[in-house]
């Protein structure tokens, strides 16, 4: 416990200077802690470089695409409870029908999901999260901020993320949740994600102004575009 409150301290204070050496640009893009998304920004870089875009392409090639599109697929199953969940709460009754059948088709049919045949059964797939939920409810999204490991997100989001945790079928069981078979979802979840965003990295690199700017930017036009409100950001970048 007294290690979890020094902890909670360190990040306080983190946040104290952050917001007194805000520069007034943060505050007009809704950004008031910049320099301390800035730094988790350039950890989560040094991480991506280090580790996880060699662990995704080493994956890459090792694995067979066949095999990547297997494991894609369940992937995404396992989030339709979640989707489901969220489509509700939204009041979208048919689309959260539709979810449940995809999610009970391609776990029994597809094999725990690894084949999509509820696609081929021209069942869309939907995607959507609590952070859009409560987007729907009206509620702001708040200060941006990038999560240590998992990058760009909002005061909102990052809420929206925890709240997620529960309607995922990776909650519901003990052996699961409670074990080291936890990291292994997670690791690979990790990976599928970097490689699905090879492109996007690759354009940020590319890029010689600013990434942080850009991918902030980018965040916020696809959440915006989920939501169905969006806009033209001044900062957005122009990728190649």
């Amino acid at each position: 416990m007294r290690h979890l409150r020094l902890a909670g301290l360190a990040i306080l204070a983190g946040l104290a200077v952050s917001a007194c050496t805000t520069r007034p640009e943060s505050l007009q893009t809704n950004d008031p802690l910049e320099p301390l998304n800035r730094a988790v920004f350039s950890f989560n870089s040094a991480a991506d470089e280090a580790v996880i875009a060699p662990a995704a392409y080493a994956y890459r090639d090792v694995v067979p695409a066949p095999a990547r599109t297997g494991v894609r697929n369940a992937l995404r199953n396992l989030n339709e409870p979640v989707v489901f969940a969220n489509l509700l709460l939204q009041g979208r009754p048919g689309d959260a029908f539709a979810t449940a059948s995809r999610f009970g088709l391609n776990t029994i049919v597809g094999v725990g999901g690894l084949f999509d045949v509820a696609s081929e059964a021209n069942i869309e797939r939907r995607d959507t999260d609590f952070g859009l939920t409560l987007g729907r409810w009206g509620v702001e999204s708040g200060p941006y901020m990038v999560l240590p490991f998992l990058g760009p997100s909002s005061v909102r989001d990052t809420f929206g993320r925890f709240v997620d945790r529960y309607p995922h079928p990776t909650y519901w069981v003990e052996d699961v949740r409670e074990t080291e078979a936890i990291w292994v979802y997670r690791g690979i979840f990790a990976i599928d994600v970097r490689l699905q965003l090879d492109e996007t990295f690759q354009s940020l690199e590319r890029s010689a102004i600013d990434p942080y700017v850009q991918l902030r930017s980018v965040y916020r036009q696809n959440r915006a575009n989920a939501l169905g409100t969006a806009q033209d950001y001044e900062d957005l970048p122009d990728f190649d």
